[in-house]
């Protein structure tokens, strides 16, 4: 191990060792200056920069030539795990970048292992393989790094058509759901598309779901979810319309309210009452002894 100051034009931007997405240069400028006299471009003995990508590019945008570089002898894993703790303890990683470690690290050591050296908080299941690539495409890009949307709602988009996928997505970038939420409307998005033959640009079309995207109306979130669960459950919509009528009709008082079972499963109703005390909550059960049929 050594410090060596090196011209830039011999070194080696391979990209088994790059994690960095999108490049950031601007931070590690910052870091140029935090860390006064010490390295910020670690490579090995073939020249290649096992970290400070994004360094070594800010530099190449400058009149320098030259720039101090720590040389190690390392092993192409540990290196990837190197850059890893690296850039997650000096600039965090987004989790695009932390998808692109894992397939680089991958051939080269078993889960237990990384999870060890690195404390990635991230499941290296079965699933998580077979769509990495996908997930690694340019379709999700945008979403991981700007992080509108998290790993369970990206996996879940994977088992989409590609056209339905975009529209989702398109819809999660533009308003920002709980991950709840996201995956509840994944889950009436597969049901409508399985029961309609059609795809979701033409349920957004039909539901006029832009109409909640381009205006300032408060929490559009809602309003969203609500016209899907409509649209997909109309039996539950017709029953809850009725529903909604024969409570009005009954002109309950303001203290009383009355609810139904979930999805109206079972006849059952709930009257909840509010009393302002005990005192009147003997009164009010005085009254109901009183008209009590006989």
């Amino acid at each position: 191990m050594e410090i060596k100051n090196v011209q830039l034009d011999d070194l080696k931007a391979e990209e088994k060792y790059w994690l960095s997405f999108p490049l950031r240069p601007e931070l590690y400028n910052e870091l140029r200056e935090k860390f006064a006299g010490l390295p910020l471009i670690i490579i090995n003995r073939e020249n290649e920069i096992i970290f400070g990508i994004d360094y070594y590019h800010f530099l190449r945008s400058t009149d320098v030539l030259y720039a101090d570089v720590l040389q190690i002898d390392i092993s192409p894993k540990d290196a990837l795990i190197l850059n890893y703790n690296l850039k997650e303890s000096l600039t965090g990683l987004n989790l695009y970048e932390k998808l692109v470690f894992i397939k680089r690290v991958m051939p080269l050591a078993e889960p237990s292992e990384i999870y060890r050296k690195t404390g990635l908080d991230i499941n290296v299941n079965k699933e998580l393989v077979e769509k990495l690539d996908l997930l690694l495409s340019t379709t999700f890009r945008r979403s991981f790094v700007e992080e509108t949307i998290g790993l369970k709602t990206e996996l879940k988009l994977c088992d989409f058509l590609p056209d339905d996928r975009e529209t989702l997505l398109d819809l999660f970038a533009k308003i920002p759901f709980t991950t709840s939420h996201q995956l509840k409307i994944l889950e009436m998005a597969e049901e409508i598309i399985f029961r309609d033959k059609c795809s979701m640009n033409e349920t957004f079309e039909k539901l006029n779901i832009e109409q909640y995207i381009d205006t300032d109306m408060e929490k559009p979130q809602r309003q969203i979810i609500d016209a899907l669960f409509k649209y997909r459950n109309p039996i539950y919509t017709e029953s809850e319309a009725k529903w909604e009528e024969e409570i009005k009709n009954l002109h309950l008082p303001d203290n009383m309210k009355v609810t139904h079972f979930p999805f109206f499963e079972k006849r059952n109703l709930e009257l909840t009452i509010q009393l302002q005390d005990f005192e009147e909550l003997k009164r009010f059960i005085d009254k109901i002894k009183v008209h009590k049929p006989a």
